[in-house]
């Protein structure tokens, strides 16, 4: 292995450090006349998401975000924190220098030389056209330059040193290190929607998924405070607010669902409790997505992993609701669910124990096929419509916010 000391870089003055934050994106490339909203929403997120953490701008410029760094900026901090900002897929930090070939082949020098390896692939993109070597030329020519000062190989599939170089029209960049974004669509382009959100592993990664697709989530949570002690509703709490790193700005509302146990404790047969219970959380939460001007609902229910999580007893459910229904976990087991809480944070606070509400009156033997007309017989003994009026008019509402510049 040796190092790379590029002749050239030696003789210029030296680059100063990288102040340069290159993020890149896939799927917003894909949306046409719409793209100009895409980026303006992901340059405002970064903004939101790095503030207080030396970022002087943020800016697009064609298929790239940039970001400048003050001198005195927190890469650490901003790299932690870009990697919450969905429709980010990748960023690195770059150097930067004029759009030369031997400035860029004096800076790959010295990006070069703080590494040792043996394999290496250079992937260079020209994004101004007018360069005079187009982006193959360039790997080939400065590939040609590492080996030849290095006696290092070629290795387009596992190289040890990856090192990247873009030339736009004013400037170019080198770097090596790509740092992995959220991916997705960046929150607040894909609408509104209202979470259904337990003290459970499952919903907190189902509203994440929401969120990764552009959708700005309110968490709806029932509790059967004070028929139980007060956990459950601090779980919620704690849970929103690590959501809201991905977010910013989130609402939370705690629901006092007893009352509406009670009364199903009165009029519906055991076996049939647990999708009555949904059924009026189904409709509730509707009430306070009309609110917030939410246009679905959201559940963390994955298909059979539960006796009331059925096909047909989630068609029973989805019955009693006027607006669509989403649940992005469906299709995904518990060893999945549990990974993605995990990586996202959530699944520590999700696993302190606390009284569902649900459970609280729940028959040892629920049923697993419940027909429409099975529970709208025992819905009738109700009054079903002042019911959902009390408890989404008793709901309390807490708010979450990241700063703002």
């Amino acid at each position: 292995m040796a190092r790379y000391n590029h002749p050239l870089a030696r003789r210029m003055t030296k680059v100063q450090q990288p102040r340069d934050v290159l993020v890149r994106f896939h799927e917003i490339g894909l949306k046409g006349k719409n793209q100009p909203m895409f980026v303006r929403r992901l340059v405002e997120n970064l903004e939101r998401a790095t503030v207080g953490l030396g970022v002087e701008r943020v800016w697009a410029t064609r298929m790239l975000v940039r970001m400048r760094l003050a001198p005195e900026a927190d890469w650490d901090a901003v790299r932690a924190r870009t990697a919450t900002v969905f429709g980010a897929v990748k960023f690195s930090l770059a150097a930067r220098t004029e759009p030369d070939y031997d400035h860029i082949s004096a800076l790959l020098g010295e990006t070069a030389s703080a590494r040792i390896f043996s394999t290496f692939r250079i992937s260079a993109n020209r994004t101004d056209k007018t360069f005079t070597l187009t982006s193959h030329d360039l790997n080939v020519r400065l590939g040609d330059e590492i080996r030849e000062a290095t006696g290092a190989r070629v290795d387009l599939s596992h190289p040890e040193a990856d090192f990247r170089v873009v030339v736009g029209r004013d400037d170019a960049f080198v770097y090596a290190d790509d740092n992995r974004g959220a991916g997705g669509l960046p929150v607040g382009t894909g609408g509104k929607v209202a979470v259904m959100m337990s003290g459970g592993i499952d919903s907190p990664v189902a509203a994440w998924r929401m969120m990764r697709r552009g959708c700005k989530a309110v968490l709806v949570h029932f509790h059967a405070f004070p028929l139980v002690e007060g956990r459950s509703r601090d779980k919620a709490k704690e849970l929103a607010e690590l959501l809201n790193a991905w977010q910013y700005d989130t609402r939370l509302h705690l629901v006092p669902f007893a009352d509406v146990q009670r009364r199903v404790i009165l009029e519906v047969p055991g076996p049939l409790r647990v999708i009555a219970y949904r059924r009026f959380m189904v409709r509730i939460a509707e009430a306070i997505a009309a609110r917030e001007g939410a246009q679905a609902l959201v559940t963390g229910e994955s298909l059979g992993q539960v006796g009331s999580q059925t096909l047909r007893n989630i068609a029973t459910v989805d019955e009693a609701a006027s607006m669509p229904i989403f649940r992005p976990l469906v299709g995904l087991d518990k060893s999945e669910i549990i990974d993605q809480a995990q990586a996202i944070g959530t699944y520590e606070t999700s696993i302190l124990p606390d009284e569902d509400c649900c459970t609280l009156f729940v028959p040892r033997s629920p049923a697993t096929a419940v027909k429409p007309d099975q529970i709208a017989e025992c819905e009738a003994r109700l009054d079903v419509s002042a019911l959902v009026a009390e408890a989404a008019a008793a709901a309390e509402v807490f708010e979450y916010h990241a700063p703002r510049a």
